[in-house]
C-alpha cells in the first residue's frame, strides 16, 4: 500500500477540530463542487481566520484529499481486518458488506465527493487514493478465493466477483435517501444477504430428502 504523501497517513480523530473541517468540506464541496468553493469560504463557514485554517490543511486539495480519505483510506483501513475475523467466510464477507452500507449512511458527504471530484487531486495524491481502492479489491478478492478453497463459496472468478460485488455496495451512494422506504441498516442487511447467497455453493437434494453442499459429497 502506499504511503499518505500528507501528513503520515493518519486519520483525523473523531471530534477533533480537523474532523470537524473535513465534514465541513465534504458539505461544502458536495453542495458547491470542489472548485466552487474557496478556502476563505470555508475559512468563514467554520468562523474562523483563513490563516487558521491553512494550519490544519495546507492547500484547498489537501483538504479534498483528506475528504476523499474518509472513504478511500480510512474506511478501508478499519473495515478489511473484518475478513480476518472470528466466524465463517460467509459470515466475515456479510459483516464487511454491512460495515461498507452504514458508513455510507454516515458519511453521505464524504461518499458523493470522493465519486465526483476525486480527478481534481494531483497524479501523486490521485494514485495514493487508488492505490486503498486496489487493496480493498485485491483483498476481496483474495477472500472470495479462500472460501472457494474452503467449499463455501462456488465462484468461478473470484477477482471479477470481488468487482462485481465492489459496484453492488457502492451504489447506494448515489441513491439512498434517509427519508426513503428502508433504513441504511436494513439496506445493508439486505446487501449482505444477496452477496453471500451469490456465493454461496448450491445444495442439491441427496436420496433420503436430505441436502447436502456439493463439496460434502
Amino acid at each position: 500500500m502506499n504511503a499518505d504523501p500528507s501528513q503520515g497517513g493518519r486519520p483525523a480523530r473523531a471530534g477533533s477540530r480537523k474532523s470537524e473541517l473535513i465534514a465541513l468540506a465534504s458539505r461544502m464541496f458536495r453542495e458547491h463542487g470542489y472548485h466552487g468553493v474557496g478556502m476563505r469560504a470555508l475559512a468563514d463557514a467554520a468562523g474562523m481566520q483563513a490563516a487558521s485554517l491553512y494550519h490544519h490543511f495546507r492547500s484547498k486539495e489537501e483538504l479534498l484529499l483528506h475528504t476523499i480519505y474518509v472513504v478511500d483510506r480510512d474506511m478501508v483501513v478499519e473495515q478489511m481486518p473484518l475478513l480476518d475475523g472470528p466466524g465463517s467466510h460467509a459470515e466475515r464477507l456479510a459483516a464487511l458488506v454491512r460495515a461498507h452500507i452504514t458508513h455510507i449512511g454516515a458519511n453521505r458527504d464524504a461518499w458523493l465527493v470522493a465519486g465526483r471530484e476525486l480527478r481534481a487531486l494531483s497524479p501523486e495524491r490521485l494514485e495514493a487514493v487508488q492505490s486503498y481502492r486496489r487493496d480493498y479489491q485485491r483483498r476481496i478478492a483474495r477472500h472470495i478465493a479462500e472460501g472457494v478453497e474452503a467449499g463455501e463459496f462456488d465462484c468461478p472468478d473470484p477477482r471479477l466477483a470481488g468487482l462485481a460485488i465492489l459496484d453492488l455496495i457502492n451504489g447506494p451512494n448515489e441513491w439512498f435517501d434517509p427519508a426513503g422506504r428502508l433504513t441504511i441498516e436494513e439496506i445493508a442487511d439486505r446487501y449482505a444477504d444477496m452477496v453471500v447467497r451469490q456465493l454461496t455453493a448450491p445444495a442439491r437434494t441427496v436420496p433420503g430428502g436430505l441436502t447436502t453442499r456439493d463439496e460434502d459429497t
